[in-house]
């Protein structure tokens, strides 16, 4: 007498679990998608928010001198979610994690009417991504410059570079303007100068 066989056989079993792990990997892989996405857009959100409140911080002063990451803090003027809570001294800090560093910057007529903004702790696809964004091609916006590459931040890197003149790629800097590399940069230009290892790029931008 024959006994019937429940339960599934060790194929079945074995092509349920490869299913399985194939929508787990294509899950992990929408997700991590999906995370880059809301990191990217955090990102222009603040980036831009600390834009305009820098501007309305000096709006009624003569220059930007003085203006650095204390001052901002001591202000009110960052972004909460940019602020890092657990750090001891005067901390900024981005959507990907790395640290944001503010200074002063002279604008052509040698003045200190300008800023710039550096993120710090990039890995290579945010750092492309940054660099191939318009940051501000409409003259209005007063964007001058974007560095992007791997440099150590030890100050300001683009007092020398205003608008409309020639960028100077031997230093990553690129410069808004008619000109052979105007930014936003091409995806082939970013992913040469975002060349880094880890989290060790930087993208710096100028605003006057």
């Amino acid at each position: 007498m024959k006994s019937n066989q429940s339960g599934r056989s060790m194929i079945e079993m074995l092509g349920v679990l490869a299913i399985v792990g194939v929508l787990s990997v294509g899950g992990i892989a929408g997700y991590s998608k999906a995370m880059a996405k809301v990191k990217n857009n955090r990102f222009i959100s603040e980036a831009g928010e600390l834009v305009m409140n820098i501007r309305n911080l000096y709006i009624e002063q003569r220059s930007y001198a003085g203006l650095n990451n204390k001052i901002l803090i001591n202000t009110g003027f960052v972004p909460y979610e940019m602020l890092n809570k657990q750090a001891s001294s005067a901390a900024i800090t981005h959507a990907y994690g790395g640290d944001v560093l503010v200074y002063e910057s002279k604008a052509p007529n040698g003045l200190i009417k300008a800023f710039e903004i550096y993120f710090t702790g990039l890995e290579k696809q945010p750092c492309i991504f940054l660099a191939t964004m318009d940051w501000g091609s409409d003259p209005a916006s007063g964007f001058q410059s974007i560095y992007a590459g791997t440099a150590e931040i030890d100050g300001a890197l683009m007092l020398d570079v205003y608008g409309g003149t020639p960028s100077i790629p031997d230093r990553n800097i690129y410069t808004s303007g008619i000109h052979e590399n105007a930014v936003p940069l091409t995806v082939h230009e970013a992913a040469a100068v975002c060349n880094c290892t880890l989290n060790t790029c930087s993208v710096g931008l100028k605003y006057m």
